[in-house]
């Protein structure tokens, strides 16, 4: 590079400028030259490879931002609905306040509604029977009042106590200490864990009959989702049994996880059960012989879990696909039209499940015996083959379980709070209780409500 200071450039000749110039003009030829590859090099795009070495690992990628859909309009405003007041509070003036004169007749100019809830303490009422002496019958006389509206036996607790603490135990799943600390912190009251653990016991028993009865009305519907969950008694692993529908749920807890809990309740071979049975693929269930239908999002869950093992598996994609693809057209199969008689509808639904069947078989048997990574779930569909499609039979058979797991799900955390019961007769508490609570709950009853009318005619019983 040319490099001359200012001061010197009047001693030169004019031959030597001419020379300089040159140089220059040389200098600023290769200096364009480079300008251009620098920006040729600054405009190439980089390679995906390089350009994913190049960024930390602890950048998030750019994520595309979705346009914001239009908010659909209201046909109607959803505002609250202001609660039924319990008590209401006029407040008018009588005069004005600016001249002092007399005001006509009130209008309502706005309301406002304050919701509170009172605090108070537990009441504590100690009754005081006399006894009194007779002067003619030479004995003493004292009365015996009725107390079975108000507490249960001989307990100190009340009924309206009872049926707080049982529900606060089941319904809102707090541990006992939790209780204990609940009733000590709002109402000023101690209670020992062993009379809270008492009066469970004691709603327990007196609500065994209405337990059964939940049993005999599950018996007689016409569906009943079965599932089952691991529990634990004393530090030993158990596992609570529920069978429910929509409208009732009875939970059982036992040691055993084998066939003979599903023979317990519907009978042998089902006797004591004449509807459908929802389960998924555990073999115990296979004790039913009556109408069975397994769950479809239990095996489409398999099955693309399958698929994410192996994704470059076209055979497993073409076999998966057939498979959902029969599923959503036997899910989408709305049933005969309505004119026609009863007898025919059935006739037609019978038809229509014996076709998928025959559309099942036709997508498994060509690989029946084949080594394939989708082996053991092809032969389940033909294992199963008969239960799969009994929800186009019947009308009111949904395709999966989860009505159970739904259900069941209420039990599960209540097992993680507590981590289990200390005996059988804890276990046999529970799912009473259990039971209970999941009917009400399933009848959107009141389950401090029903827990209280059920003490009460209890205790009116022991009267």
């Amino acid at each position: 590079m040319v490099t001359l200071s200012e001061d010197k450039l009047h001693l030169l000749s004019k031959d030597e400028l001419i020379v300089l110039v040159m140089k220059l003009f040389d200098e600023i030829d290769l200096l364009k030259i480079r300008i251009i590859e620098l920006e040729t090099k600054l405009n190439q795009k980089e390679k995906p490879e390089n350009h994913k070495r190049e960024i930390p690992l602890w950048i998030k990628a750019n994520v595309k931002q979705k346009k914001k859909e239009e908010r659909k309009q209201r046909t109607e405003a959803f505002v609250r609905i202001k609660d039924t007041p319990t008590s209401t509070v006029f407040h008018s003036q009588e005069t004005c306040p600016d001249c002092n004169g007399v005001l006509g007749k009130p209008s309502v100019c706005y309301t406002r509604q304050i919701i509170d809830i009172p605090i108070a303490l537990a009441t504590i009422t100690e009754h005081v029977i006399f006894k009194r002496y007779c002067s003619s019958c030479k004995k003493r006389i004292s009365p015996h009042p009725n107390f079975s509206s108000y507490v249960f036996g001989k307990q100190r607790i009340g009924i309206s106590l009872m049926a707080l603490i049982t529900t606060m135990r089941e319904e809102e799943r707090l541990p006992l200490r939790a209780i204990q600390n609940h009733l000590k912190t709002f109402y000023r009251l101690d209670v020992s864990v062993g009379e809270i653990v008492k009066i469970l016991h004691i709603t327990a028993t007196w609500g065994k009959p209405q337990y059964e009865a939940i049993k005999d009305n599950l018996l007689s519907s016409q569906v009943i989702h079965a599932d089952e969950t691991g529990g634990r008694e004393n530090g030993k692993n158990g596992y609570f049994w529920n069978f429910s529908n929509n409208k009732y749920q009875f939970l059982l807890y036992r040691h055993s996880r084998g066939s003979k809990v599903v023979r317990e309740v519907l009978g042998e071979e089902g006797e004591n059960f004449a509807g459908v049975l929802s389960t998924d693929f555990y073999a115990a269930y296979n004790e039913y012989a009556g109408f069975h239908q397994r769950c479809w999002v239990h095996y489409l869950r398999d099955i693309k879990e399958l698929k994410e093992e192996h994704p470059q598996d076209r055979l497993l994609k073409t076999w998966a696909r057939d498979i959902h693809q029969l599923y959503e057209k036997a899910k989408s199969y709305t049933g005969p039209p309505d004119y026609l008689p009863l007898g025919t509808k059935e006739q037609m639904r019978e038809e229509q499940e014996a076709s998928f069947k025959r559309q099942l078989t036709t997508i498994c048997n060509p690989y029946l015996g084949k080594e394939t990574v989708f082996s053991t779930l092809n032969a389940r569909a033909l294992k199963y083959i008969s239960e799969l499609f009994t929800f186009v039979r019947f009308p009111h058979i949904l395709s999966d379980n989860n009505t159970a797991e739904r259900i069941l799900r209420h039990t599960v955390v209540s097992r993680k709070i507590t981590g289990g019961t200390r005996s059988s007769k804890g276990s046999e508490t529970k799912s009473i209780l259990a039971s209970l609570f999941g009917t009400w709950r399933l009848q959107n009853l009141n389950p401090f409500e029903q827990t209280k009318l059920l003490l009460l005619k209890a205790s009116c019983q022991r009267v």
